[in-house]
């Protein structure tokens, strides 16, 4: 294990999140599926997306968190049962076929910020809010996603779709990101994705250069070009999608 391109791959994912507000679990997981087993990779970023996320919980209510877990219950249901699922299906899929899922996701994450593109999604987004008897499908595919490769796109863009109060979209967010993730530490240390003991702490202290390097790009998105940084970031999964699929 190279703690050193390790360590690089998390604190590269940890700074596009920061300047973007998105791409820690993209670029970090697909980085280090280039050179290491991704059911590995994927097992290794849990905690550090538990880290990189835990200051939510300081921004939560009780009151919103009761009201989110009675209107989104059967949405939460779903998405727990995906992620336990995902958990499984990595542990049974050839580590091959899994890298080029994650690469395909990258690719399909990085197609729906194009502007022509985008459409489709956008559509599609807006069938699901209209309609509610879709919700515990989309939690199911959302959770699988999440659970086999880290990328809670589907989560954040839901919630961001139903136009949530900022105090929903927390809760929603800690309860299926965080809920979820400490779920998934579980999963992966009885289905052996944890190659020991010395993988989970790993795991825990590279979650803090990851915190340190999601605040460091805060911080320097506020001086640079939004436009400029979200295209630096596309390309550069871009890059890492299509490497990972060819």
């Amino acid at each position: 294990m190279n703690l050193a391109f390790i360590t690089t791959a998390i604190i590269l994912g940890g700074l596009i999140k920061g300047l973007n507000g998105f791409g820690y679990a993209l670029v970090s997981t697909s980085l280090l599926t280039l050179f290491m087993p991704a059911q590995e990779a994927v097992a290794l970023m849990i905690i550090p997306l538990i880290i990189a996320n835990i200051e939510l919980t300081t921004k939560l209510s009780m009151e919103e968190l009761k009201a989110c877990l009675t209107r989104f219950r059967a949405y939460i249901a779903a998405s727990f049962i995906g992620v336990t699922l995902g958990m499984i299906l990595i542990e049974y899929m050839p580590a091959l076929l899994l890298k080029k899922a994650v690469g395909l996701l990258v690719l399909v994450f990085v197609a729906s910020r194009t502007r022509k593109i985008s459409k489709i999604f956008t559509t599609a987004k807006e069938f699901c809010v209209e309609n509610q008897r879709v919700e515990p499908l989309l939690g199911l595919l959302s959770g699988l996603i999440f659970g086999s490769s880290n990328v809670g796109v589907p989560f954040v863009a839901y919630f961001k779709e139903l136009q949530l109060s900022r105090e929903k979209f927390v809760s929603m967010i800690a309860i299926t990101v965080l809920g979820a993730s400490l779920l998934r530490i579980g999963l992966a240390a009885s289905l052996g994705l944890y190659t020991g003991t010395d993988a989970v702490l790993i795991s825990a202290a590279l979650g803090v250069p990851g915190l340190i390097a999601v605040k460091t790009g805060d911080k320097l998105g506020e001086k640079l070009s939004e436009k400029i940084t979200e295209k630096a970031s596309l390309l550069l999964l871009l890059a890492i999608g299509l490497r990972l699929v060819l």
